[in-house]
C-alpha cells in the first residue's frame, strides 16, 4: 500500500499527484493520513481530499482517508498510525518553511526517513504541473554494496512512466587530492567508476520487465558531489533527482543532511529522497 502523509496545504497537493500515481503503477490502495494540528481551515480540507478521491478513482485507485487528532506532534501521531515493515511505501512533502530556510532539516520528513521502521520518500516539488510523471530521472548513486536495491522499491513507482533513466556516479576526493590527481589514478577511478555502474545498469535491465526506456549513465571525479549533481540535473535536462538518505551513524547523517539541504535547495527539478529498509 502507498500511504500518504497529507498537510493539507497545496505543496501536500502536488505531492499527493506522485502518490496517486504511484499507487496506480503498482497496482494498489492509498491511504491517506492528515493530523488534525488546526493548520488547515475544515471545510477547505474537505474539499481538497474530495478532490484528492475523485483523481485518484479516476486512476483506478482506491482510496482510504483517515483525518487524525492530533497526539503531542504531528510526527507522534504519524508514527503511531503508521504500519512498520517493508510491505507499505510512506510518501511526504518537504518545502521550505517560514524563518528557516530549510527543507529537510527538523522536518517531519526528515524525522520519517530517520526512523528505519518503514520504507519513505519524502519529496520536493518544483515541477507541479508534471502532474507527478516526470519522466526523465537522474538517479546519483555513491557506490553502496548494495547496487540499486535499495532503489529498486521506489524507482519501480516511476517505471511505467520514465523514458530516460541517467546514473551518475560521482567520485568525491578532497580539492587538494584532485589538483594533485595522476592520470594513472583518475583512470583507475574512472574504471572502478564503470564497473559499479555496469552492475548497475544489468541489475535495472534485468528488473525492468517489458518497460522500455533509454539508460545511459556518467562518471564524474570532484571535490563537490553535491555541485556535480545539480550541474548534471541541469544539463541533462531531467525531471526528477531521486537520491538515497544516509544510513550511516550521527556523523556522517549531519554532513549527508547538509549536503541534501543544498541539493533541495538548488535543484532545478523534483527531487525525491528514499529511506528503505
Amino acid at each position: 500500500m502507498i500511504i500518504l502523509a497529507y498537510d493539507g496545504s497545496l505543496n501536500g497537493d502536488w505531492v499527493s499527484r506522485y502518490a496517486m500515481r504511484f499507487a496506480a503503477h503498482v497496482g494498489t490502495s492509498l491511504s491517506v493520513l492528515h493530523v488534525s494540528d488546526g493548520s488547515q481551515n475544515p471545510d477547505q480540507l474537505f474539499v481538497k481530499l474530495q478532490r484528492l478521491e475523485r483523481e485518484s478513482q479516476a486512476l483506478g485507485v482506491e482510496v482510504f482517508t483517515e483525518i487524525l487528532p492530533e497526539e503531542k506532534s504531528v510526527y507522534f501521531t504519524l508514527l503511531k498510525h503508521l504500519p512498520t515493515g517493508p510491505g507499505n511505501i510512506v510518501v511526504c512533502g518537504t518545502r521550505v518553511r517560514s524563518r528557516q530556510r530549510r527543507f529537510l532539516s527538523g522536518t517531519i520528513a526528515e524525522k520519517l526517513l530517520r526512523t528505519g521502521h518503514f520504507p519513505v520518500l519524502a519529496l520536493r516539488v518544483v515541477q507541479p504541473g508534471l502532474l507527478g510523471t516526470p519522466r526523465d530521472l537522474l538517479l546519483p548513486l555513491a557506490g553502496h554494496p548494495r547496487g540499486f536495491a535499495a532503489a529498486w522499491p521506489f524507482f519501480r513507482l516511476l517505471l511505467p512512466e520514465v523514458d530516460q533513466l541517467f546514473l551518475l556516479r560521482c567520485m568525491q576526493v578532497s580539492p587538494l587530492r584532485l589538483s594533485n590527481l595522476s592520470m594513472v589514478r583518475r583512470e583507475a577511478m574512472r574504471q572502478a567508476g564503470e564497473r559499479y555502474l555496469s552492475g548497475v545498469a544489468e541489475e535495472i535491465l534485468h528488473r525492468r520487465g517489458d518497460s522500455s526506456f533509454r539508460l545511459d549513465w556518467r562518471i564524474s571525479i570532484c571535490d563537490d558531489w553535491v555541485r556535480h549533481v545539480l550541474i548534471h540535473a541541469s544539463r541533462l535536462k531531467v525531471r526528477m533527482l531521486l537520491l538515497g538518505a544516509t544510513e550511516r551513524p550521527l556523523g556522517h547523517r549531519l554532513l549527508h543532511g547538509n549536503a541534501l539541504e543544498r541539493i533541495l535547495r538548488g535543484t532545478p527539478c523534483d527531487v525525491g529522497i528514499y529511506r528503505s529498509l
